[in-house]
Formats: C-alpha cells, sequence, structure tokens
C-alpha cells in the first residue's frame, strides 16, 4: 500500500533508508554530504535517452537497480544522490512516469514534481484509471502534453534528469509521501468545480481524493 509511511508515522518510528557509511557510496556520499558537489553533471544539450516500447526490454527490466545508499536530510539531496545513481535496465514504465513528470511539473519545486508522480502512482494502484503507468499517462482526456497516445520527448536534457529522480524516488518510495492518497489535481489558474476532498496545494497544483 502506498499509506505505509503514514501507518509507520502513527507507530511512532522514524525510518532511515540506508546508513550513508554503507559500502559502495559511503565515503563518496559522506564527501558530498560535507559540502562537496556531486561528480557528475550532465549538459543541458546533451540528448535524451530514446524511449522505445519494447516488451523484450520491459522484461530485462525486472533486473533490479542498485540500492540508493543514503539517508537524506532534504529531498534535494535525495535527488542528487538518485542521479548519481545506475537506474538500471531500460524500464519503459519508468520512461512514461519520468515523461509525465517532467511535461507536467517540469518548473515546479521538487515537491510539487514528487506529489505528480504520487497521482500517477496512486491512479495506478486504484486501478479504475488505468492498469499501468502508461495506460494512466495515455488514458484519453487526462494529460494535455498527450498527443495521439504518445508522450513527446523532452527537450530539457537536465529538467528531464531530475524528473528521473522524482520517478524513482516515488516508484520505490524513497521519500515521505506529500499528496497521500490524491488522484487528481489541477493548475491553481483553473477552477473545475469537482466534488472531490482537497488534499494539499503543492506549488500551483491543487491536490485531491
Amino acid at each position: 500500500m502506498r499509506n505505509w509511511w503514514r501507518a509507520l508515522a502513527a507507530a511512532g518510528l522514524s525510518v532511515l533508508l540506508v546508513a550513508a557509511s554503507e559500502a559502495p557510496f559511503g565515503a563518496e556520499v559522506g564527501r558530498w554530504l560535507a559540502g562537496g558537489t556531486p561528480s557528475e553533471t550532465l549538459d543541458p544539450a546533451a540528448e535524451v535517452p530514446p524511449f522505445v516500447e519494447d516488451p523484450a526490454i520491459a522484461e530485462a527490466a525486472l533486473v533490479e537497480a542498485p540500492e540508493v545508499r543514503i539517508a537524506p536530510e532534504s529531498l534535494a539531496e535525495l535527488v542528487d544522490e538518485v542521479r548519481r545513481t545506475p537506474a538500471g535496465p531500460h524500464d519503459p514504465e519508468f520512461e512514461c512516469l519520468a515523461r509525465a513528470v517532467y511535461w507536467e511539473s517540469k518548473g515546479e519545486r521538487l515537491e510539487g514534481q514528487l506529489a505528480v508522480a504520487e497521482v500517477i502512482l496512486n491512479r495506478v494502484e486504484a486501478g479504475r484509471f488505468g492498469g499501468s503507468i502508461c495506460a494512466v499517462v495515455k488514458a484519453p482526456g487526462q494529460f494535455g502534453f498527450v498527443r495521439g497516445g504518445a508522450i513527446p520527448k523532452p527537450a530539457d536534457a537536465r529538467a528531464f534528469e531530475v524528473a528521473r529522480a522524482i520517478a524513482r524516488i516515488a516508484r520505490e518510495e524513497l521519500w515521505r509521501p506529500v499528496v497521500g492518497e490524491a488522484t487528481h489535481f489541477h493548475a491553481t489558474r483553473v477552477k473545475p468545480g469537482w466534488r472531490l476532498t482537497r488534499v494539499a496545494q503543492v506549488g500551483n497544483h491543487v491536490f485531491y481524493r
């Protein structure tokens, strides 16, 4: 269930993901948290990796990605660490989530991007919006960036790298939920008049369940 963070909080427990001192990333992470900078950067002009929906590739993606080994004090720290940790084999479902985060919220702060990812995953779990991440994102009339059933290629490589990190954080539940069980959101500039329970406003989006 996606509400496991709330269950732990109710029990009065605190959770650490993994101690930063654990090999093989411990020493490098320690230097970074002490004031260093990530050793890897991405050229904004770099080409975005291609997105291929191939069943054979999807099956290969079942291999687990390397574990993120850090106990972050902020979402920004976690995003930076995830960006530096290999994501494993190509996974079309992950790419659908990352592209949706990019197109829907690339101008938002990190919490806002994570909130968008949570809504998509909540919709998959609910079952009535689509049986997979790609199905939820490509459902007719749900996301304006979808064109002819396809998600456009991101134009900003650096922003997409952040969106990919956010997608992984949301999918692997590496950070506490931002909008809980929300399944809907809209931009603050519109007023759809939904008869839903408002959960939160994060940046320029309002979230409901």
